[in-house]
């Protein structure tokens, strides 16, 4: 797992879950193959166009590259749990999920519309395409799904990010107070200790912590809900209901 999820990658393994990182060349910064051949970071969209223009061609990549790297990834593991000496029938491929975090939980959530072998998936902070609008929503999914979302995105009509929805029994969108879009990883705790432009901020440290092990917690729930039959005592608890 990428040190930047650390924190949530632990939680799910220790709580009984498998994890696997995907790393998706061009949209990772860096990607380094085992033949020593090194692909770095490039734009995927047209860099001169308007805001909508270049969302709905990041949407078109999540769906055409992101989401078949996820497959290509659900299918290596059936072959593990097939053939490798070490995985063989040690892996439950009959109870997946999938997390994702900015363009990670727009992947996430259209993996878990599309393949059949996910059957809960977590958006944290992401979107159907950056720029959207309202042509491009809602994406019906069906199965479970939480969103996590940072307050300066649910409050802003301009970005907002829940364009997905489900039925009404398995879908959670949580809006964290006082959140920004990095402070679903690690990325707000390592600035906090070891940023190059201020000393350490001890403040800022247990804020970060804080937020990490909330969305820890409830990523942990949620999948022990709907891929283990547990329980999900905060998700669940209800406090505030408005219909229109």
């Amino acid at each position: 797992m990428p040190a930047i999820y650390t924190i949530l990658a632990e939680g799910l393994a220790s709580s009984g879950f498998i994890v696997v990182a995907a790393n998706h060349p061009p949209d990772a910064l860096i990607s380094v193959f085992p033949d020593g051949h090194v692909f770095k970071f490039t734009a995927y969209w047209p860099v001169e166009a308007d805001y909508r223009t270049q969302g709905v061609a990041i949407g078109k990549f999540v769906d055409e590259v992101l989401v078949a790297d996820v497959r290509f990834v659900l299918d290596q593991l059936q072959e593990m749990n097939s053939h490798d000496h070490f995985w063989q029938r040690h892996l439950d491929l009959s109870k997946i999920g999938i997390v994702g975090h900015s363009l990670g939980g727009t992947t996430a959530a259209l993996a878990t519309q599309e393949e059949p072998r996910i059957l809960a998936g977590v958006n944290l902070d992401g979107s159907t395409f950056p720029g959207m609008n309202a042509d491009v929503r809602p994406v019906p999914v069906r199965k479970p799904l939480l969103f996590l979302a940072a307050e300066e995105h649910a409050s802003n009509p301009a970005v907002q990010i829940r364009e997905y929805v489900g039925s009404e029994s398995n879908s959670y969108y949580v809006i964290v107070g006082g959140a920004n879009h990095g402070s679903f990883t690690d990325a707000n705790l390592l600035a906090s200790r070891f940023s190059r432009e201020s000393p350490p901020d001890n403040s800022a440290f247990e804020r970060a912590l804080l937020t990490s092990l909330l969305t820890r917690s409830l990523v942990e729930e949620f999948f022990g809900k709907y891929l283990k039959a547990t329980v999900a005592p905060d998700l669940d608890l209800v406090v505030r209901v408005d219909k229109k």
